[in-house]
């Protein structure tokens, strides 16, 4: 539920104290990506042995199982190698939504800035490009994959995880 007593920021406002805390931001959505399917739990099928094997992916990225761990293969010391099931895989639905300061907020000769959210389960397809929202969720940080890591360093993006949309 949305903290009725919590101060409404602007973009310009949110700042790395805000860093894991519950927030408010005011703003105008200028970009919204398609629903797309987030996987949660990934199911592998062994080729081997023919066991079901379940793993949760807590993040939007996870490294997959190649060798089957379970304990017959173990016990008979062989490497099945595991195939993604997608039907027996579970999914969230998912969307990226960009918002921007809106023209009141920005100081004269500035340009204004603009914040990544993402929209999981009954949020997505809430908001529409040009709707004015506030949205509450926690600021997080989103570390750098691949070569862009090399290139960052110790940098990280940023983005709101919303927990309410009005």
């Amino acid at each position: 539920r949305a903290l009725s007593k919590e101060k409404v920021l602007s973009v310009r406002q949110v700042k790395a104290c805000h860093l894991g805390k519950l927030i408010k931001v005011r703003g105008i959505v200028t970009r919204c990506t398609e629903v797309k399917p987030l996987l949660v739990v990934a199911t592998y099928t062994c080729e081997e042995c023919g066991c079901e094997i379940y793993q949760e992916t807590p993040s939007s990225d996870f490294m997959p199982l190649l060798v089957c761990p379970s304990e017959s293969c173990q016990k008979n010391n062989l490497k099945g190698q595991l195939f993604l099931q997608t039907r027996g895989s579970r999914f969230i639905k998912y969307q990226e939504v960009r918002i921007q300061e809106l023209a009141d907020q920005v100081p004269v000769g500035h340009i204004p800035r603009s914040c990544s959210i993402s929209l999981m389960e009954s949020l997505t397809r809430s908001v529409l490009p040009g709707d004015h929202v506030i949205i509450t969720g926690i600021y997080l940080p989103r570390p750098y994959t691949g070569m862009n890591a090399l290139r960052a360093g110790l940098l990280t993006d940023s983005y709101i995880l919303a927990m309410s949309v009005v």
